[in-house]
Protein backbone atom coordinates (compact mmCIF):
# COMPACT_ATOMS: atom_id res chain seq x y z
CA UNK A 1 0.00 0.00 0.00
CA UNK A 2 1.23 3.61 -0.58
CA UNK A 3 0.65 6.46 1.49
CA UNK A 4 -2.50 7.37 -0.28
CA UNK A 5 -4.20 4.07 0.59
CA UNK A 6 -2.74 4.01 3.99
CA UNK A 7 -4.09 7.67 4.74
CA UNK A 8 -7.82 6.10 3.19
CA UNK A 9 -7.16 2.72 5.38
CA UNK A 10 -6.82 4.13 8.19
CA UNK A 11 -9.94 6.48 7.79
CA UNK A 12 -11.83 3.61 6.86
CA UNK A 13 -11.07 2.26 10.20
CA UNK A 14 -12.03 5.56 12.23
CA UNK A 15 -15.62 5.36 10.24
CA UNK A 16 -16.48 2.21 9.74
CA UNK A 17 -18.09 2.12 13.96
CA UNK A 18 -20.21 4.97 12.26
CA UNK A 19 -20.90 3.86 9.14
CA UNK A 20 -24.72 4.35 8.92
CA UNK A 21 -24.58 8.11 10.14
CA UNK A 22 -22.18 8.85 6.86
CA UNK A 23 -23.70 10.57 3.49
CA UNK A 24 -23.49 8.36 0.44
CA UNK A 25 -20.56 9.63 -1.06
CA UNK A 26 -18.63 9.04 2.14
CA UNK A 27 -19.80 5.28 2.57
CA UNK A 28 -18.75 4.96 -1.36
CA UNK A 29 -15.35 5.47 -1.07
CA UNK A 30 -15.68 2.94 2.12
CA UNK A 31 -17.17 0.17 -0.19
CA UNK A 32 -14.66 0.80 -2.53
CA UNK A 33 -11.70 0.31 -0.31
CA UNK A 34 -13.24 -2.56 1.25
CA UNK A 35 -13.06 -4.52 -1.78
CA UNK A 36 -9.34 -4.76 -1.62
CA UNK A 37 -8.70 -4.65 1.78
CA UNK A 38 -9.74 -7.66 3.66
CA UNK A 39 -9.28 -6.13 7.34
CA UNK A 40 -11.88 -3.31 6.77
CA UNK A 41 -13.92 -5.56 5.24
CA UNK A 42 -14.59 -7.96 8.33
CA UNK A 43 -15.00 -4.80 10.36
CA UNK A 44 -17.91 -3.68 8.24
CA UNK A 45 -19.18 -7.54 8.62
CA UNK A 46 -18.80 -7.89 11.98
CA UNK A 47 -20.34 -4.22 12.05
CA UNK A 48 -23.57 -5.56 10.02
CA UNK A 49 -23.87 -8.61 11.67
CA UNK A 50 -23.72 -6.74 14.80
CA UNK A 51 -26.31 -4.92 13.72
CA UNK A 52 -29.11 -6.95 12.42
CA UNK A 53 -28.50 -9.15 15.92
CA UNK A 54 -29.82 -6.42 17.94
CA UNK A 55 -32.15 -5.19 15.15
CA UNK A 56 -33.41 -8.74 15.64
CA UNK A 57 -33.05 -8.90 19.20
CA UNK A 58 -35.23 -5.93 19.50
CA UNK A 59 -38.02 -7.40 17.10
CA UNK A 60 -38.39 -10.47 18.80
CA UNK A 61 -38.17 -9.31 22.21
CA UNK A 62 -40.76 -6.17 20.86
CA UNK A 63 -39.21 -3.88 23.78
CA UNK A 64 -35.90 -2.02 24.25
CA UNK A 65 -33.03 -3.66 26.02
CA UNK A 66 -33.00 -3.31 29.46
CA UNK A 67 -29.75 -3.13 31.70
CA UNK A 68 -30.49 -5.25 34.96
CA UNK A 69 -28.84 -4.01 37.73
CA UNK A 70 -26.33 -5.85 39.86
CA UNK A 71 -27.79 -8.37 42.47
CA UNK A 72 -25.29 -7.18 45.20
CA UNK A 73 -27.13 -3.49 43.95
CA UNK A 74 -30.50 -4.31 44.93
CA UNK A 75 -29.69 -5.83 48.18
CA UNK A 76 -27.96 -3.01 49.16
CA UNK A 77 -30.70 -0.85 48.32
CA UNK A 78 -33.22 -3.03 49.60
CA UNK A 79 -31.11 -3.02 52.96
CA UNK A 80 -30.67 0.75 53.26
CA UNK A 81 -34.61 0.98 52.77
CA UNK A 82 -34.50 -1.51 55.72
CA UNK A 83 -32.47 0.10 57.77
CA UNK A 84 -33.91 4.15 57.54
CA UNK A 85 -36.97 2.19 58.47
CA UNK A 86 -35.31 -0.05 61.61
CA UNK A 87 -33.68 3.43 63.04
CA UNK A 88 -36.96 5.45 62.94
CA UNK A 89 -38.95 2.34 64.87
CA UNK A 90 -35.95 2.11 66.98
CA UNK A 91 -35.77 6.11 67.78
CA UNK A 92 -39.47 5.91 68.69
CA UNK A 93 -39.09 2.72 70.65
CA UNK A 94 -36.26 4.10 73.21
CA UNK A 95 -38.09 7.48 73.35
CA UNK A 96 -41.16 5.59 74.47
CA UNK A 97 -39.49 3.26 76.34
CA UNK A 98 -37.44 6.12 78.37
CA UNK A 99 -41.25 8.06 78.90
CA UNK A 100 -42.79 4.58 80.67
CA UNK A 101 -39.59 4.33 82.64
CA UNK A 102 -39.40 7.26 84.20
CA UNK A 103 -43.15 8.28 84.55
CA UNK A 104 -45.70 5.43 86.03
CA UNK A 105 -48.83 6.08 83.45
CA UNK A 106 -49.49 8.02 80.69
CA UNK A 107 -50.72 11.56 82.27
CA UNK A 108 -49.82 14.83 80.64
CA UNK A 109 -46.20 14.60 82.22
CA UNK A 110 -45.70 11.52 80.53
CA UNK A 111 -47.04 13.09 77.13
CA UNK A 112 -45.18 15.81 77.61
CA UNK A 113 -41.68 14.08 78.24
CA UNK A 114 -42.61 11.80 74.98
CA UNK A 115 -43.34 15.10 72.91
CA UNK A 116 -39.95 16.79 73.99
CA UNK A 117 -38.14 13.48 73.56
CA UNK A 118 -39.79 12.90 69.90
CA UNK A 119 -38.45 16.91 68.79
CA UNK A 120 -35.57 16.43 70.81
CA UNK A 121 -33.86 12.80 68.94
CA UNK A 122 -36.37 11.94 66.01
CA UNK A 123 -36.70 15.23 64.38
CA UNK A 124 -32.63 15.36 64.37
CA UNK A 125 -32.60 12.05 63.11
CA UNK A 126 -35.21 11.66 60.88
CA UNK A 127 -33.03 14.89 59.19
CA UNK A 128 -30.28 13.59 58.79
CA UNK A 129 -31.70 9.97 57.46
CA UNK A 130 -33.69 12.10 55.18
CA UNK A 131 -30.45 13.96 53.98
CA UNK A 132 -29.06 9.89 53.66
CA UNK A 133 -31.96 8.86 51.73
CA UNK A 134 -31.62 11.74 49.19
CA UNK A 135 -28.18 10.92 48.82
CA UNK A 136 -27.90 7.25 48.45
CA UNK A 137 -31.86 6.43 46.98
CA UNK A 138 -34.02 7.66 44.69
CA UNK A 139 -36.86 10.58 44.83
CA UNK A 140 -39.31 8.31 45.38
CA UNK A 141 -38.15 6.85 48.32
CA UNK A 142 -37.10 10.72 49.77
CA UNK A 143 -40.86 11.64 49.32
CA UNK A 144 -42.19 8.57 51.23
CA UNK A 145 -39.60 9.22 54.46
CA UNK A 146 -40.78 12.88 54.20
CA UNK A 147 -44.10 11.98 54.11
CA UNK A 148 -43.83 9.77 57.19
CA UNK A 149 -41.66 11.49 59.13
CA UNK A 150 -44.43 14.30 59.00
CA UNK A 151 -47.36 12.44 59.43
CA UNK A 152 -45.31 11.00 62.78
CA UNK A 153 -44.11 14.30 64.28
CA UNK A 154 -47.07 16.10 63.55
CA UNK A 155 -49.02 12.83 65.22
CA UNK A 156 -47.01 13.14 68.02
CA UNK A 157 -47.44 17.03 68.37
CA UNK A 158 -51.06 16.72 68.33
CA UNK A 159 -51.42 13.80 70.88
CA UNK A 160 -52.25 16.65 73.72
CA UNK A 161 -55.27 17.66 71.77
CA UNK A 162 -56.64 13.68 72.22
CA UNK A 163 -55.24 13.44 75.99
Amino acid sequence: MNEYEMKIHKLCQELIPVFDELDEETKGIIHEHVQYCPVCDNMLDKRSFLNESIENAEVNEGKDFEIKPLKKLIHINRGIRLLMILVRVLVLFVISFNTLRFNDSWDALALQTFQSGAFLFYLPASIFLLVFTWMFLNKKWLIYSLVVDLVILLTIWQLQLFY
